[in-house]
């Protein structure tokens, strides 16, 4: 690599790959686009599940990537072991021994996290510590807990490099990493660096969204209080940056009514067309099936499956009773064995596939791509992917968010758990309008949201913001 070339420091809290969730196709394109401007140096925590490890295709295109030398299996979960009572044991451990670190940020988690689920007495005041603490301090959110534990094995590492190093640019990649960056920018030798933040969501508005689907008082409650912790610190993260990348125009317009003056640049998400192309030898199952794909560890994703499997998919089966649904991607073995606890939810002709090696025979062999999301952010990526495997689909308005579909030429837009269903039935039932609708969707994704494409146009950008 040039040594002319500036130096950027980039910090990620899930690996960039491809394929994989939506978060993770759209870093790993961005990625390979500042490696090709910048080099390059990655930290990178780990993502959600605390598995993800940089590919080696990713790092043979940095100077040196940074990251957990091995990934547990799944992510700690409070309460994950030992049930409700072990939960209050450590809790009370961690009140007792505040100077053992190993419980800090379990105290943490459990405070907030114990706010939606705690009964009784001991609940009551768990969420009125945490309702104060929200409001009062600058703790981070639940979801940045999730990989604390990753970030604090490779802290002393991040921390060395980024003081003995000079950088010219240092790339949050995803607001989500923003706690564990601030850490670093804190440092001498960052605190004037110029910084460039990539916003996937704007997360404090998926947090009010949650809470406005939420039926459970106590989760609502701690949807509002997360999106109070969220919006401050994507604020203090907007502050900082010198630019901010955001995936949809209608994130960019409430980045800039919170703040005015913040330079924002939309970058909406993509689909890689090489990749993503139907494939003939992947044969439609024999019953009319429905598909959805994403990552479920995503709580948006898992409330859609929810919201779909309770309210919609009966209302599909009075029309078609031998319609079969399969959801599939990371953490879907774990979203399933929730449902099958749920008396609201029947599993009966229903498939899963967990962490696919590759999703694409998924996509094929459905006959209906949905998207049932009812709270969300940005753009997803899974529409652009469907429309490239020519699968027609139905989603609801906040599903198809971000990207100027036009209904009835591109998908099906319906709204609530009748048109829902009335739009899938209309779909399973109709082939000439599938047929028009993959037609089109594929030359709409083609022509303007190939990630080649948009790629292009953030490599523009960074030269003329960064580089001259």
């Amino acid at each position: 690599m040039s040594s002319q070339r500036k130096s950027c420091l980039l910090i990620t809290f899930q690996a960039p790959r491809m394929p994989g969730g939506g978060g993770e196709v759209r870093s790993y394109n961005l990625v390979r686009t500042a490696a090709e401007v910048f080099d390059l140096t990655v930290i990178n925590i780990g993502g959600m599940s605390g598995d993800g490890a940089v590919p080696a295709e990713i790092k043979a295109i940095c100077r040196r990537v940074i990251e957990p030398p091995d990934f547990p299996s799944a992510a700690t979960e409070p309460g994950a072991a030992g049930g409700r009572m072990s939960s209050w044991l450590r809790l009370l451990s961690a009140v007792m021994l505040p100077w053992v670190d190993h419980f800090r940020p379990y105290l943490r988690l459990l405070l907030q996290h114990g706010a939606s689920t705690a009964p009784g007495l001991a609940g009551s005041l768990v969420r009125a510590a945490d309702a104060i603490w929200a409001r009062c301090s600058g703790v981070m959110p639940i979801t940045c807990f999730m990989f604390d534990a990753a970030w604090r094995r490779i802290q002393p590492q991040a921390l060395h490099l980024a003081a003995a190093e000079k950088f010219d640019l240092v790339w949050v990649e995803h607001t989500l990493a923003w706690p564990f960056a601030e850490q670093l920018l804190a440092l001498p030798a960052l605190r004037h660096v110029p910084v460039l933040c990539s916003g996937h969501n704007v997360e404090h508005s998926v947090c009010e969204r949650l809470a406005e689907v939420e039926s459970q008082p106590r989760q609502r409650q701690l949807y509002r209080r997360q999106a109070i912790v969220m919006r401050r610190m994507e604020l203090r993260a907007w502050r900082r940056s010198r630019l901010i990348l955001q995936c949809s125009a209608a994130d960019a317009q409430l980045t800039r009514r919170l703040l005015p003056d913040a330079a924002v640049e939309v970058l909406g998400n993509g689909v890689d067309g090489r990749y993503f192309q139907s494939d003939n030898s992947v044969s439609r199952s024999e019953l009319p099936l429905i598909v959805f794909t994403a990552g479920f560890g995503y709580q948006p994703n898992a409330e859609a499956v929810t919201w779909f499997l309770a309210s919609v998919l009966p209302l599909i089966r009075r029309a078609i009773p031998e319609v079969g649904f399969l959801f599939a991607g990371s953490d879907a073995q774990r979203l399933a064995r929730g449902l099958q606890t749920a008396s609201e939810v029947s599993l009966d002709g229903v498939e899963w596939i967990s962490d696919p090696p590759d999703i694409r025979p998924a996509f094929g062999r459905g006959l209906v791509y949905v998207v049932p999301l009812l709270c969300g952010g940005g753009s997803r990526l899974k529409i652009l992917e469907a429309m490239s495997m020519r699968v027609p689909v139905v989603s609801t308005s906040v599903g198809a968010e971000g990207v100027p579909y036009e209904d009835g030429k591109h998908l099906l837009l319906a709204d609530g758990a009748e048109a829902f269903a009335a739009a899938v039935v209309r779909l399973l039932q109709d082939a000439q309008l599938r047929q028009r609708l993959t037609e089109q969707a594929a030359e709409f994704v083609r022509e303007a949201w190939d990630w080649s494409t948009l790629c292009a146009k953030l490599r523009c950008v960074l030269q003329k913001e960064f580089c001259q």
